[in-house]
């Protein structure tokens, strides 16, 4: 929790507890806008790191999908939960910098809320996103407004994966975080890939953030686009769409098809 305070622009405070995930990645940090609004920032650490040493795409959606619902949940009053996201890539987010984020919320109705979000350090754009929120209840002021986050529960909540599996190599230490992810491949030749679900990759709801479904998601993309051509891929645009809540505790599997 005290990654590079000194760098965190004047004017930005972090946020409240906003579960075992969000604390362990951040911290994050808001601030009011003088004509309405938020703007968001966190700083990148090498705990954001992919295995090529940049910001792992992970680690920025994650950042976008908090920021998204902190903007609902305080501008429309409402909880709310991510239904879709379509992510673009438009530059590598370097380690240690301060990335900032900025929301605009497009249109909502009486159960739905479209928005756009952009991450940027300095005048370069890392990643744009349009978004689509399911809302639910009225938001009661103070609901959620720990102050200090929780203690990340010990390394040691990592079960033996499931006979088969290996874990990738060279991770990188956000994968890691959120995973880590292993593989096995099938009788017919092609892999699977699977996780636990941990403690640590709560959110605020007690299911598995979607950060984390997001980082599991695009590195096991990105080994598949690399195993297939035997070069070194980079994410450019994801499309996201979330059909079920993940259990924490649970074994979670994902597979891959090169179209």
């Amino acid at each position: 929790m005290n990654i590079a305070q000194h760098h965190i622009p004047a004017g930005y405070e972090p946020f409240g507890h906003s579960g075992l995930f969000a604390d362990a990645i951040g911290p994050f940090y808001v601030r009011a806008k003088p004509g309405g609004g938020f703007s968001y920032a966190f700083h990148t650490a090498a705990m954001h790191a992919n295995p090529n040493g940049d910001t792992h795409g992970g680690a920025l959606f994650s950042f976008a999908d908090h920021i998204t619902g902190h903007a609902i949940v305080f501008n429309l009053k409402r909880m709310c939960a991510t239904v879709k996201f379509k992510v673009e890539y438009l530059a590598p987010g370097p380690l240690d910098c301060l990335v900032e984020g900025e929301v605009e919320i497009v249109r909502s109705t009486r159960t739905m809320a479209f928005l756009r979000v952009r991450l940027f350090t300095g005048d370069r754009t890392l990643m744009t996103a349009d978004t689509c929120y399911k809302l639910f209840a009225p938001y009661e002021p103070g609901q959620h407004a720990g102050s200090e986050p929780a203690a990340p529960p010990p390394n040691d909540d990592r079960p033996e994966a499931p006979a088969g599996f290996q874990p990738f190599p060279d991770q990188g230490a956000f994968p890691g975080l959120c995973g880590p992810v292993y593989y096995r491949r099938k009788a017919n030749g092609d892999f699977i890939n699977g996780f636990h679900a941990r403690a640590i990759h709560d959110n605020t709801n007690g299911i598995v953030h979607g950060g984390v479904l997001f980082t599991f998601a695009d590195d096991i993309i990105g080994r598949a686009a690399s195993g297939i051509s035997r070069r070194h891929a980079t994410t450019v645009a994801m499309n996201v769409e979330y059909l079920s809540a993940g259990p924490l505790g649970a074994w979670i599997e994902g597979t891959t098809e090169v179209t």
